[in-house]
């Protein structure tokens, strides 16, 4: 028995310092018996070359189907014979009976060893999932012209890729065994047969796709900083109702239309661009007068509003578009009204700029928010159509109530041997509708005398004050007529009353002369002389008979000139000329804006006028608001 154990236990030692592979050990059929491994991967590839091709695992999924032979996974069996080197070896107890076993015909066939992601099945696998397998398609839809388009949606068509792989591995591994272990002869093909797995689209929301393409039909608008002009938007409806039906009835993947109402918005983005600034909707003009400084007032005044531009439902604000009229913004000094005095102020002769403005206004149906009259008559403009103004007290505002932008053009101009400021108002006038302003005045009040003690004057003498010059008070009644293109009167606004104050003329006189009522005849005495106070006059309420006028027209014959300055409060004193010769307006062949009213028109007296809240203290407010 030890002698028996030594020899098997030397065959055992014998059989591990073996490299070549036990006896009966077949690879693919081909026997590896005593081969060293090189030899036996030798063997093995040999054959495959001569019958790999005709080994095939094949794969069926629906209608499709695709093969892969053993020649093509044969890159990654470069080590399918070194499993056999390892048959009966690795517990050195048992490989010697192994061994012995082998010798007396004990068989054993080696299986190939494989990787699960072998290249060549997996591009078998691509290959399926691009020819046969579809992912679901969602509903796709569009606009075109007229009609919304849609695309029912796929159903998706696909497979288990891992269960896929095992089955091709399965199958390769029965056709190596029917065609090497059993020598089967010819080709030899294994199927798998895989089961589809379907999901069906999703149904379309199809009332988020009415709130995504159905929208209103918007007109193009120009951009207020910019002034370009922005794309309209055509608007779309359809019926949801309809758009289910048409899906619900399609196959899948079938495309099909239904009717898209369009509609055009008013204006487009060619016919707005046409259409802007292109009408003159008011135009209003002043003689310029005065001395330089309130001249180039006027004109600083003007050119702060040139250009400016005003979208539909916005308001203008001369104060706010000229800003503070201080010396610091470029204002000179002219003569103002303020506290019923003439007095010199920094912005002076504003107020013909914003009259200018208010006039032209006037000959449009362009909507008046704020207006006052001033306290005097200023005469560059017809009574009760003159706009006072007076930074952080008194502001002239109207609103530009049309369907499109407005824009202000006043500047100088020379006509003949007179300069003018000249304003108009541009917009779009679709309509062709047109204004006429008329005023009537009234309640005409002369102005008396009063007489003012002043050193000055040399005594037995009197002097007419050439800067508190009379005026005469009256009242005018202010309509706007608002005409169609065909001059049918749509509307007659009234615009309110405006109220002037009278200024009497007033008289200086050296007070050593006495009380001029004391004076006989009204003429003071001469130094050293009497006066008879049984002969004197009240000249306190004495009137100017050549003051007295018809009430029924606009002119004011009381208001004279004043023959040092040529102005009067900042505003030119025009002579008894109707009230109108050193104004014009557009008149029934002027442009309107809209026909509706202006509603917020205001008329009243003002006593601060034509200048600067900077320039100094004011004494007392502007009347309230008066009129329609």
């Amino acid at each position: 028995m030890g002698v028996l154990l030594c020899a098997y236990l030397g065959l055992c030692a014998w059989v591990g310092s073996m490299d070549t592979i036990f006896p009966n050990v077949s690879v693919l059929g081909v026997d590896v018996s005593g081969m060293t491994g090189e030899q036996a991967q030798a063997a093995v590839s040999q054959a495959l070359d001569q019958s790999g091709d005709q080994v095939s695992a094949v794969l069926r999924y629906g209608d499709w189907s695709g093969s892969i032979t053993a020649s093509q996974m044969k890159e990654q069996w470069s080590d399918v014979a070194e499993p056999a080197t390892h048959v009966g070896r690795g517990n050195f107890l048992t490989q010697g009976g192994l061994y012995l076993a082998h010798l007396v015909g004990t068989q054993h066939s080696v299986q190939i060893p494989r990787s699960p992601e072998n290249p060549a099945v997996e591009q078998l696998l691509d290959k399926m999932e691009d020819e046969a397998a579809a992912d679901a398609s969602e509903a796709q839809y569009a606009l075109e012209g007229d009609r919304l388009v849609m695309t029912k949606g796929r159903s998706s068509v696909g497979f288990d890729r891992d269960e896929a792989r095992k089955e091709v591995l399965s199958a390769m591994d029965e056709a190596l065994e029917l065609k090497f272990d059993q020598g089967q002869e010819g080709t030899v093909e294994v199927e798998r047969e895989l089961a589809p797995q379907q999901t069906t689209p999703r149904e379309p929301d199809f009332d988020a796709i009415h709130a995504e393409l159905a929208t209103q039909a918007q007109s193009a608008t120009m951009d207020p900083e910019t002034f370009e002009v922005t794309d309209h938007v055509v608007g779309v409806e359809f019926d949801v109702q309809a758009l289910k039906t048409a899906y619900d009835q399609a196959g899948e993947g079938e495309t099909f239309s239904i009717p898209v109402t369009l509609t055009e918005p008013k204006d487009t983005k060619q016919s707005l661009e046409g259409k802007l600034f292109r009408d003159v909707l008011g135009e209003g003009s002043t003689v310029l007068t005065g001395t330089a400084n309130r001249k180039f007032n006027v004109k600083l005044a003007a050119e702060a509003c040139n250009g400016a531009v005003i979208m539909p439902g916005e308001v203008f604000s001369f104060n706010g578009q000229t800003g503070s009229r201080s010396a610091s913004m470029g204002y000179k000094s002219a003569t103002v009204y303020s506290g019923g005095k003439t007095v010199e102020e920094v912005g002076g002769g504003v107020c013909q700029t914003s009259s200018t403005i208010y006039y032209a206004l006037l000959h449009s149906s362009l909507e008046v928010v704020q207006r006052l009259n001033h306290g005097y008559n200023t005469g560059y403009v017809p009574v009760g159509m003159d706009a006072t103004v007076y930074y952080g007290l008194t502001d002239f505002q109207f609103k530009n109530n049309t369907d499109y932008p407005i824009k202000i053009v006043i500047a100088p101009e020379w006509q003949g041997n007179k300069e003018l400021l000249i304003c108009r108002i541009y917009g779009t006038n679709d309509e062709g509708v047109y204004a006429v302003p008329e005023s009537y005045a009234f309640d005409w009040q002369a102005p008396t005398t009063v007489y003012q003690p002043d050193e000055s004057i040399p005594r037995g003498t009197t002097k007419v004050d050439n800067v508190q010059n009379p005026y005469t008070g009256l009242k005018a009644q202010t309509y706007r007529s608002i005409y169609d293109k065909d001059g049918n009167l749509i509307e007659k606004q009234d615009l309110g009353v405006s109220v002037y104050k009278m200024r009497p003329k007033t008289i200086l006189y050296n007070p050593a002369d006495g009380d001029p009522a004391t004076w006989v005849d009204g003429v003071p005495p001469k130094p050293g002389t009497t006066t008879d106070p049984g002969t004197t006059t009240d000249p306190g309420t004495t009137t100017d008979p050549g003051s007295n006028t018809n009430p029924g027209t606009t002119t004011d014959p009381g208001t004279t000139t004043d023959p040092g300055s040529g102005t009067s409060g900042g505003d030119p004193v025009i002579p008894s000329d109707g009230g109108d010769a050193s104004s014009s307006g557009s008149g029934s062949s002027s442009s309107g804006g809209s026909s509706s009213s202006s509603g917020s028109s205001s008329a009243g007296t003002g006593d601060v006028t034509d200048g600067s809240q900077d320039a100094g203290p004011v004494e007392g407010k502007p009347s309230q608001d008066i009129g329609a």
